[in-house]
């Protein structure tokens, strides 16, 4: 048994949350799927999925994306623990009934950078996002947001620029618009391998820079703490190991 994880770029996984999820007693099954990684047909030893982000368009209709919903739905529609990150989240969001589109205002059609998110009424009762304050930096890279949640999903944070930065539908569907798993070397190596995104954005590396180096260290200690939560709630390993996955009540 292990959890599917869904990676889009070598620069974007689930890093911090892949970690805990190990510290916690869990196997993880990559696959990148950017690089002829082969997206699953069933969902036969099947724990989770994860659908990380990545520098993709759904505009783009890549070869893997039909098959990639058709997991996410599977596993949604099984109770099995789902979460997508970013470019997952929009990914997840489409395949289940929502609408991606393209981020407007602002500066250059991007949200980038550190910018402030803030929990809803229902995101505040959330049992994922426990200990979170009611706003918080996060970080951000994407041109394009799900715009409109699937039917039925809670919609838990939401920034100046994204009407729905977190959501959930069930018990078990997490989808997250900014980058909870991203570590100090993440927001570096992004800035240098996409100079044109900050361009856009009318952000300096050295704004950026100075911004994370101040917001970091409270950024992680809170992403912790959620991925503390997904671990002990969302996928719980001894649940895993007594065969229990879905008998999950918050």
């Amino acid at each position: 048994m292990a959890i599917i994880v869904l990676e889009h770029s070598e620069s974007a996984g689930c890093r911090r949350l892949g970690a805990t999820l190990r510290d916690h007693g869990h196997r993880l099954r990559v696959i990148e799927v950017h690089d002829s990684g082969s997206v699953p047909v069933g969902l036969h030893d099947v724990d989770g999925v994860i659908s990380c982000g990545g520098p993709q368009s759904l505009q783009d209709n890549a070869p893997w994306l039909d098959r990639e919903m058709d997991l996410l739905r599977a596993a949604h529609a099984e109770a099995l623990p789902v979460v997508g990150i970013c470019l997952g989240s929009q990914i997840l969001g489409k395949a289940l009934g929502g609408e991606v589109g393209r981020v407007e205002g602002g500066d250059g059609g991007i949200e980038l950078g550190w910018h402030e998110v803030c929990l809803t009424d229902v995101g505040r009762e959330d049992p994922i996002l426990s200990g979170q304050p009611w706003r918080s930096m996060q970080v951000h890279w994407h041109r394009e947001h799900l715009q409109t949640p699937p039917a039925g999903a809670r919609v838990l944070a939401c920034s100046q620029r994204s009407p729905v930065q977190a959501w959930a539908l069930g018990l078990r569907t997490y989808g997250f618009q900014y980058h909870p798993e991203v570590d100090e070397n993440s927001v570096k190596s992004w800035a240098a391998e996409e100079p044109q995104a900050l361009q856009e954005a009318r952000i300096t590396i050295e704004r950026l820079d100075e911004e994370t180096r101040r917001y970091y260290p409270a950024f992680k200690r809170l992403s912790d703490r959620l991925f503390e939560l997904m671990a002990l709630y969302l996928m719980p390993a001894d649940r895993r190991i007594a065969g229990l996955v879905k008998d999950l009540h918050h």
